[in-house]
């Protein structure tokens, strides 16, 4: 729907109506969308919209993708420039 917000990191179910916003990190599905759950702690959630990985050149993200991959959130905080 017009308007709505869609956080970073969040995961849309196929053919689902989105009527309000969806936090960062947060699963939804339906018609209307409703939240499943969180893909992360709050904590995790945090610290990736502060990493903001996306924002990385294309030779950091490739140098990293095993951290990228995997769920070693604080590990790839190490990397990150914050």
């Amino acid at each position: 729907m017009p308007g709505m917000h869609i956080g970073d990191g969040a995961v849309i179910g196929t053919n689902s109506t989105v009527t309000k916003d969806v936090e960062p990190y947060t699963i939804v599905a339906g018609s209307p969308a409703k939240t499943i759950r969180k893909r992360f702690s709050d904590e995790d959630i945090e610290l990736l919209l502060k990493i903001k990985w996306w924002d990385w050149s294309i030779e950091k993200i490739t140098k990293h993708i095993h951290l990228l991959v995997s769920n070693d959130v604080k590990g790839l905080a190490t990397i990150a420039v914050i």
